[in-house]
């Protein structure tokens, strides 16, 4: 037997347009009653019609996000917390992975109002998907931005503090020729995790030992580090601008005949689970995946029921977490 919205009312007691609004999320509703809604809904197993509910508010309770690499383990944590908070909101999250090659927007989901908003985590094109949904006029919110623009809302880590506290661990185990690996010089993380890199060498009156960009991946790092084993460059100690890179590093270092950390100390960015799934395990500075995808949806929905307009960018704070790729450099052989 079907259930309907009256079977909700006589499970929650709430009234008819108590339970009405809660459904349609609604604002204005006590955290009380939201909850024993929720609870009648889920324990009943209602599902609200979606085209009556639509009709009825003008909102889909659907919420896209755009995304460049769903199999990035970072960008793969906010996915699942940023699907976990819509759940808790009443809405369902609908995932369009966007080819770095391919120019068109599913504008479907646009010009058929079929979202209510739209999460955006596209670094390699952020301009261009930023441009089409200020001209479809769509509520959205920037992850993890690469670029600066400042009429737009983005969510992001602390990239500066990042990079500082990475080389800040490295120059306390007595590092002093430590090598930075990033990615495109141009991306405003690689930008940032430099900057914050470069603060904690110049505290000590020091440069890097070497500097080298190119993606985020194993072979930039494992290329890196044979270029400057051949240059007879090789540092102590590196700051590799993410855990992919850092894993190249790593095993270029073991192909030479290096024990890292004994030979080499290496340092990535993330705290990805690839940091903790090699040995040895990677010190690296966590992203706040969760926190970031929390206020990502927060804001969004804030802007789709009209309770904020403004723009600014939220950074938030990342963690070293130090494992078994650094050593003090005292006890290194080289």
């Amino acid at each position: 037997m079907k259930v309907t919205i009256e079977d909700v009312v006589k499970k929650s007691g709430l009234s008819y347009v108590t339970v009405s609004r809660v459904i349609s999320n609604a604002p204005n509703v006590r955290e009380a009653n939201r909850k024993k809604v929720m609870e009648a809904i889920e324990e009943l197993g209602y599902v609200p019609n979606a085209a009556a509910r639509t009709l009825a508010t003008g909102k889909t309770n659907v919420i896209a996000m755009f995304i460049a690499d769903i199999t990035d383990d970072f960008f793969g944590s906010i996915i699942k917390e940023v699907n976990a908070q819509l759940l808790k909101q009443g809405y369902l999250l609908a995932v369009s992975i966007c080819d770095e090659d391919d120019d068109r927007l599913d504008m479907a989901f646009l010009n058929q109002h079929r979202v209510d908003g739209i999460i955006l985590l596209v670094p390699n094109k952020e301009k261009y998907y930023i441009d089409i949904l200020k001209n479809q006029k769509v509520p959205f919110v920037v992850v993890d931005n690469q670029t600066i623009n400042e009429n737009i809302t983005s969510v992001l880590a602390d990239n500066v503090t990042g990079g500082y506290l990475a080389v800040k661990h490295l120059l306390d185990l007595g590092h002093t020729q430590i090598g930075l690996i990033g990615a495109a010089p141009y991306s405003l993380s690689t930008l940032e995790r430099q900057m914050g890199a470069i603060k904690a060498l110049t505290e000590l009156s020091l440069q890097p030992a070497a500097v080298e960009y190119g993606d985020y991946d194993q072979l930039t790092g494992y290329g890196t580090i044979m270029k400057w084993n051949r240059e007879n460059k090789m540092p102590t100690a590196v700051f590799a601008f993410d855990d992919h890179i850092a894993l190249g590093a790593i095993n270029a270092a073991k192909d030479l005949g290096l024990n890292v950390p004994m030979d080499l100390s290496v340092v990535g960015y993330d705290d990805s689970p690839l940091a903790n799934h090699y040995t040895p395990k990677i010190t690296s500075v966590r992203q706040p995946a969760e926190e970031m995808a929390q206020n990502a949806v927060n804001q969004l929905l804030s802007f789709i029921n009209n309770q904020d307009k403004g723009y600014y960018a939220m950074k938030l704070a990342p963690k070293l977490t130090v494992k078994e790729s650094t050593v003090a450099y005292k006890e290194n052989v080289i």
